[in-house]
This record gives structure tokens, sequence and C-alpha cells, in this order.
């Protein structure tokens, strides 16, 4: 079943609430005969039913994620069944002490009606202000990416501009090392257009979390960089762990750990990934024993600082794994530690 199929389902559950809703309402006035107060209670349920029959619509047709929509049905869902249940309770204290009223099931459903559009409305009031935040997080990432783009831009034109006033003056320097130089800007430049590539696919078709294998990932990552970089040392402690997140989890955690052994100055740079779960979460933690990453970069990614055209940062990778984190649900914090770094990623954990 596709997503949007789900989604039609979820929001079909609040209409046909309202069809059995209309027809109820339409049973009762046309065997019951009721008098004009039954009649006008009857049109006001139906009414309340209609409505019910076309906030499903609305809600399929407003867009709403996945999640969101299953949310709202389930607050239409969880309105009928806190009332019912009351109702139901009352209706058999009556029935104990032979005091049933007229018509339980006609009554009962407009009051049953009444609380889940009131339910149905929370709901969407609760998507709404979700995605308001979302929408929020979404121009961050703009902002973050311009701002960073334009500043590692004109720093790689810079230093490309210096490596050809060198060329013209080679004659006291190695070719070689302008030619190591170059190559490093370009690696840089392909990088950043990594970055900005995962950046995109996250803001433009945003993941569903699953039964993701963290140390699966965690020991993808280590092998290949392992061969990459020789003469550091990774450390790897795993626990059989399993998020709900997905596979732009891999990728958050090779930055981490390429981050931690490539910002290292040591000759022989070492970095230590341990996974834990414990209490419905799963923590990876990075540890390195390089030169401290600055405030300014911790406290703009965590939000302790307000992004500014002078404060925000100068690499894209702590970003990137940040919203890879928002995009699961996780969380991202920095630890505490004397001789080095520590940033531990963590998410609800998940049962295979």
């Amino acid at each position: 079943m596709t997503v949007d199929s789900r989604r039609a389902a979820a929001s079909a559950t609040i209409s046909l609430t309202g069809v059995v809703v209309v027809a109820v309402m339409l049973r009762h006035v046309l065997s019951a005969q009721p008098p004009l107060s039954g009649w006008l209670l009857a049109g006001f349920g139906g009414l309340v039913g209609a409505a019910l029959v076309a906030a499903g619509y609305v809600v399929y047709r407003a867009g709403f994620t996945l999640r969101q929509t299953l949310g709202i049905a389930g607050w239409n869902v969880l309105g009928i069944v806190v009332i019912g249940a009351a109702l139901a309770l009352l209706y058999a204290y009556q029935s104990a002490v032979a005091s049933l009223p007229a018509a339980p099931v006609f009554s009962g459903t407009v009051v049953v009606a009444v609380s889940a559009v009131a339910h149905v409305l929370i709901g969407v009031n609760d998507a709404r202000r979700i995605r308001a935040r979302q929408l929020a997080r979404e121009r961050e990432k703009l902002d973050v990416l311009s701002r960073l783009v334009r500043h590692n831009l004109r720093t790689e034109a810079q230093r490309l501009y210096s490596y050809a006033t060198r060329v013209r003056a080679v004659d006291g320097e190695s070719s070689d090392d302008i030619a190591d130089d170059v190559h490093g800007s370009g690696e840089r430049l392909a990088a950043l257009h990594e970055h900005i590539t995962t950046i995109r696919n996250l803001v433009d078709d945003p993941p569903e979390r699953r039964p993701y294998d963290v140390d699966g990932a965690v020991a993808a990552v280590v092998t290949d960089l392992r061969e990459e970089h020789p003469d550091a040392t990774i450390d790897v402690t795993t626990g059989d762990a399993t998020a709900a997140a997905g596979d732009y989890l891999e990728d958050a955690i090779r930055e981490l750990v390429e981050n931690a052994v490539e910002h290292n100055d040591s000759d022989h740079p070492w970095v230590g990934v341990e996974v834990t779960q414990a209490d419905g979460r799963v923590e990876i933690a990075v540890r390195d024993d390089g030169p401290e990453i600055p405030d300014i970069e911790r406290e703009t990614v965590t939000g302790e600082r307000e992004l500014t055209q002078l404060s925000h940062g100068s690499g894209v990778g702590l970003w990137l794994v940040r919203w890879i984190v928002d995009a699961y649900d996780g969380q991202l914090r920095f630890g505490d530690r004397e001789d080095g770094n520590e940033v531990v990623v963590s998410f609800p954990a998940r049962s295979q």
C-alpha cells in the first residue's frame, strides 16, 4: 500500500464516522416518527455527521503527511472511544436502576458525533502546529545552507585564486605541493556538493522511519574509513541495536566519524564509536582526541546561539547531522570531554 493510499484510508475513517452518524439519524426519524424536538436533534446530528464526512475529504486534500493524517484519525477514534465508553457506563447504570432513557442509541450517537468533531479539530490544529514547526525548520535549513554555501564557496574561491598566484611564481615552490592544495580544494567543493544534495533530498522527500540496523551502519562506515585513513585508530563498541530510523543515519554516522579523523591534527588520530540501547532509545556516541569543536559551531547547531550573518559557523557537516537527526525524531547533544570531543545522537529504539 502506497503512502497516498494509506493517507486516503486514514482520512476515510473520519468520513465513515460521519456516514454512520447520518445513517443513525435517518433510521431514527423514519422509524420512530419523533416529535419536533426529535427532528431538531436529528437535524443537528445529521449536520454534525455531514461535517465529519467533509472533514475526512478536507484532511486528505490538505496535504498532511501520513503521520499527521494518522494522528488526526487517531484523535477521531479517541473522541468516539472516550465518550462512547462514558455513555455505555451511564446507560448501564440507568438500566440497572430501571430508568433507561428512550432511544439511547439515537441520543448517544449525537453526543459521540459532537465529541468526534471536537477531537478531529484538535487533531487538525495539532497537525497544523507540527507543520508550522516543520516549515520553520525548512526555512532554517535554507537560511543556514545559503550562509554556509556563500561562506565556503567564497573561501574556496580565495584559495584557488591564491593557488593560481603561486603557480605564476612556482620557482621557489614545489609544483606537487600546489597540485595537492588544488586537489584538496576540489575535494572540499565535491564534499559540499554531496552535502547540499543530501540536504535537498531531506527537504524534498522527508524519510519514513523503519527498523534500522545501527550496528550494521556503524560497521560499514568504520570499514570504509579505516581503509581511507590507515594511520587512524577507530575503536567500535556495539550492542545489537535497532533504531527507528533509515538510510540517512549512515550518512550522519559517517559525517561524525570522518570529521573526527580529518579535523585531528595528530599523526595518529583516535576515534571511538559506541552504540548503546537502553530505556527505549539507541545512542551513538562518537569521541575523539582532536581539537575541541568551537563553541560557535556547537551553539548554533543546538540552537543555543541565534543564527546571524556573523554567527553561523563554517561547516555544513554538523548541520547535516542535526537535520538527519531531526528527520528521524532524534536528539543531538555534545558531551563533556577533557581531551577532545564527544558528540551523541540518539533515536527511538525499534524492535526487529
